[in-house]
């Protein structure tokens, strides 16, 4: 009995990761439908969302030689559409849901090049900014449906180029930057941003700017703010397709071929194990068979 139950113990820890939760951001497709979604939006140039486009105050700067967007821009005139409240409110539950998880390994800031693992909640100082030329590398682990919560209490401004490297299946629509202040990406140069901005505090806000006045770039992510966001010259926002089930865009991170997934790897080594046990069993029978015991 004793080595049955120490088979037993042995088959539940492999099998362990197999069912192990994982993280996740409760965004429901009432907001994932939107790229940008606000308080108040103002866009200044030539930007283009992918998805919708909506506000719950006023919106700006989308229409004719302005800002496009692939789904619909929800005017505020005469007042703000069912489609555009429900979603702001989908947002702001997910983001207070997020900021309030606990268990965070915490990182010191974003002035070295760090890498990141999946299924893992982090947290960043209050006011962080990042330095200049470091690289934020994102390592999914093989599970493409790994996620990255980033939370970060305060202000988080990117105030310099910044290079995003994503591997072993990681894809920037499962990351997402859990900000309680104002997010500002103002670097020097155009750069390509990985995750989404969900900036839900009373007074958070998501600026794009550049220090030339010229900012052009790209957001894989969808951008929410409580309060004001604001685009400037041309910066395209690529939504949160993927979790939505959409098709993969070239400028995503595809599929990884590598090793299985962490817990499918489990359920691999848990059928190895059990058919172990059966067959060792099995072969114990046969001998007690082949050999009686005899009872005088």
């Amino acid at each position: 009995m004793r080595h049955k139950v120490t088979w037993l113990v042995m088959a539940a820890a492999m099998a362990a990761p197999a069912f192990a939760g994982t993280l996740s951001v409760g965004l429901n497709d009432s907001a994932l439908s939107f790229g940008l979604l606000g308080g108040t939006i103002s866009n200044t140039g030539t930007s283009v969302v992918n998805g919708n486009v909506g506000a719950a105050t006023a919106l700006t700067g989308f229409g004719a030689g302005a800002g496009t967007a692939t789904g619909t821009v929800y005017s505020t005139s005469p007042s703000v559409p069912a489609v555009a409240t429900n979603a702001y409110a989908d947002f702001e539950n997910a983001w207070s849901a997020a900021m309030n998880l606990t268990g965070a390994t915490a990182l010191t800031g974003l002035s070295t090049n760090q890498t990141l693992v999946g299924n893992t909640l982090y947290s960043l100082p209050t006011g962080t900014s990042s330095a200049t030329g470091i690289t934020l590398t994102f390592n999914a682990q093989h599970n493409v449906n790994a996620i990255f919560i980033i939370q970060a209490p305060g202000n988080l401004t990117f105030n310099g180029a910044i290079t995003f490297n994503l591997i072993n299946g990681a894809n920037p629509d499962n990351i997402f930057w859990i900000v309680g202040g104002d997010a500002t990406i103002s670097p020097s140069v155009a750069i390509t941003f990985d995750g989404s901005i969900l900036a839900g505090s009373s007074g958070g806000t998501v600026t794009m700017s550049h220090t030339a006045g010229t900012f052009s770039g790209t957001i894989n992510g969808c951008v929410f703010s409580n309060a004001t966001t604001t685009l400037a010259a041309a910066t395209d926002i690529n939504g949160c397709d993927a979790l939505r089930g959409f098709a993969h865009r070239p400028d995503r991170s595809a599929a990884d071929p590598g090793a299985p997934e962490p817990g499918s790897s489990a359920l691999v080594s848990l059928g190895c194990l059990l058919g172990g046990i059966l067959a060792w069993r099995k072969s114990r029978s046969a001998r007690s068979a082949a050999c009686p015991v005899d009872a005088n």
